[in-house]
């Protein structure tokens, strides 16, 4: 029966990652922000000999605008180093797994008579190939490691939970090109050694144990904790003690050839920074750094903006197994010791919730570790009576299906969860078809009212910039409107924006403040985007404030829009549309406080503007 089961979850999951990397996984780009970092030292080493000016590429030959601009953001805000070259910031580990993959691509490129840059199609589609590569290596690999402990349909069910139900499915079938994959192998190799070790001692096992956690300290420098899974692994009491220090003791040699391999793949990168940075230690992150001493645990824990639990919530069953379990005892002070210890140091780094991806994507690389107490917990499950069988069963069913469901929402640019929020992600659980108020709920976080349950009490201040001789005033591009305003990309904040004192004589009847106006963008800005914004003043001080995203709700408010249209990748550029959102009047509110409606060019990226207003609502009976 068991087996007839993973047969057929198996097959299921096989289907799964196919149909979505065929529908989804295509249009994920890997020649932009970590991943074109990781990469660029093959095309740089390879094709253009260029470490000394790292932003250099021919004109001559045709990129892609993304590769373009990283190369210029890298020439205009990358750092230098002390001898004036610029620096990639990242190590050249992941680049170092991409060279098979890349020369294949370079030698096909080649082969058939195309330019070989280095960045053409052939060249990301194997970045791709390499990321699912990887990441089913090092499935596999934990496929072994679980055997060790269960049996074969525990350990391929485990397996299964680890792909379908965490984070890791993103970054293997979607987001390409990014180190997790890579480290997920990593770690699960080194686990594996790990066992090897202790059971046979041999020689080869130590030189490949030391290798892999070189590379992985050299593809993040932090994860040098990872020599704790050798050296804490099966000891759980005295006389497991005493068996490691005997263990090291009988073993100096293979402990040297573990260390002399440890040392290869980070010589490489150290001759690197000599040569470049003029130090064999150079730092290459900048102002980038850890607050050691105010980590965000709980937010990187907890946090809807990309909190581990959140989006992998297969992992709270793995950390309560880990908390109860005992029978797994060779793991269980690895365990103690490394997953704290991990956490503590991921989360206090000054970018804790890990931008550029789906959930917490460092801890993809424990997830090897984690599948050990995950798979006890499926263990656990079948040792139940039959009613909390199917309880704890359904469990796990709901935290795949959760993460599947963020992962669609994801893909399809209705959810971008480094900066998601509670309000937002509870009201759209397993929904894929938002519409103008949802997307205006994840700016704002109140939902918004449907507009026929509200009514308009009073206008309260409005402003249609028709009247005034400033040079911002100018005729619309359009011709829609006699004058309107332009904002310039030297502006952040508009000069003339709406306040109002609060009485409550004119409040009375509204439970509502509608903030409202018309925009027109005439060119993309793909990440700082204009916000429409609302603050609560009192004695000077905001101690309310609302921003609601301007340039992807264009179009959207209006009826008979196309479903497909609702995503916030979403752009309407030379059209005007009106923008508008709800905000409860707050119960705090007093006599005298200001009420201010502005315009926040934060990318200042120029804008045209229209009939911005306050209005205010209530509710109907």
């Amino acid at each position: 029966m068991h087996r007839l089961l993973n047969t057929v979850l198996l097959i299921l999951s096989l289907v799964a990652c196919a149909w979505y990397f065929a529908i989804y996984g295509q249009e994920s780009y890997p020649f932009c922000a970590d991943s074109m970092g990781y990469y660029m030292y093959l095309p740089s080493t390879v094709i253009y000999h260029n470490h000394k000016a790292l932003d250099w590429l021919p004109k001559e030959q045709h990129f892609d605008n993304s590769v373009r601009s990283y190369l210029t953001h890298l020439e205009e805000d990358g750092g230098r180093s002390p001898k004036g070259y610029i620096m990639i910031k990242y190590t050249y580990g992941v680049a170092a797994f991409e060279l098979p993959f890349f020369a294949i691509a370079h030698a096909y490129e080649k082969m058939t008579g195309k330019d070989a840059t280095g960045y053409s199609v052939t060249y990301r589609y194997m970045v791709k190939v390499a990321s699912v590569f990887y990441a089913l290596l090092g499935l596999f690999i934990l496929y072994r490691i679980l055997k060790v402990f269960f049996d074969a349909n525990y350990a391929c069910t485990g397996t299964l939970l680890v792909l379908m139900g965490t984070n890791l499915f993103w970054f293997t079938f979607h987001q390409a090109g990014m180190a997790h994959p890579i480290v997920f192998f990593l770690y699960a190799s080194l686990i594996y050694l790990t066992i090897l070790i202790h059971k046979t001692q041999q020689l080869k096992h130590f030189l490949l144990a030391g290798l892999t956690a070189g590379f992985i300290t050299i593809i993040r420098p932090t994860d040098v904790i990872c020599l704790l899974i050798p050296l804490l692994y099966n000891v759980y009491n005295s006389a497991t003690f005493r068996q490691k220090i005997a263990l090291l003791s009988d073993n100096i040699k293979s402990i040297v050839l573990f260390a002399f391999a440890f040392m290869l793949p980070i010589i490489p990168q150290l001759l690197y920074w000599k040569k470049f940075a003029g130090s064999f230690f150079y730092y290459s992150y900048g102002k980038e750094t850890f607050n050691w001493l105010h980590p965000k645990i709980m937010e990187g824990l907890f946090s809807f903006a990309n909190g581990w639990f959140i989006y992998t919530p297969v992992m709270l069953l793995a950390i309560a197994r880990l908390l109860l379990f005992r029978k797994i005892r060779p793991v269980l002070l690895l365990s103690a010791a490394l997953i704290p210890l991990y956490i503590y140091i991921i989360y206090s780094w000054y970018c804790y919730n890990y931008i550029n991806g789906l959930g917490s994507r460092p801890m993809i690389h424990l997830y090897p570790l984690l599948a050990i107490p995950l798979t006890a917990f499926l263990q656990f499950i079948a040792t139940r009576k039959l009613l909390v069988k199917l309880l704890l069963s359904g469990v796990v069913v709901f935290c795949v299906a959760l993460n599947l469901s963020f992962t669609l929402q994801q893909a399809r640019g209705i959810i971008v969860s480094e900066e998601a929020n509670r309000a937002y992600v509870t009201h759209m659980l397993f929904r894929m078809h938002p519409d103008y108020n949802d997307m205006v709920l994840y700016d704002v976080q109140q939902v918004q009212p449907a507009i026929n349950s509200v009514k308009k009490v009073a206008t309260i201040a409005c402003e249609n910039y028709e009247d005034s001789t400033s040079d911002h005033f100018v005729k619309d591009p359009t011709g829609a409107s006699k004058y309107v305003y332009h904002m310039a990309d030297d502006e952040e904040y508009h000069p003339k924006n709406i306040t109002v004192t609060y009485h409550r004589e004119l409040f009375k009847n509204a439970q509502w403040i509608r903030c409202s106006g018309k925009f027109m963008c005439p060119k993309l800005y793909a990440y700082h985007k204009h916000l429409l914004t609302l603050d609560l003043v009192r004695n000077g001080k905001t101690y309310s404030w609302t921003g609601c995203k301007i340039d992807n709700k264009i179009g959207l408010a209006e009826p008979g829009v196309n479903p497909a249209e609702f995503t916030f990748s979403h752009n309407a550029l030379n059209r005007w549309g009106e923008v508008h959102f709800f905000i409860k009047i707050p119960p705090e509110i007093v006599e005298g406080d200001l009420i201010r409606l502005d315009i926040w060019n934060i990318g200042k990226q120029e804008m045209y503007m229209d009939d911005t207003c306050l209005e205010l609502y209530g509710d109907k009976d």
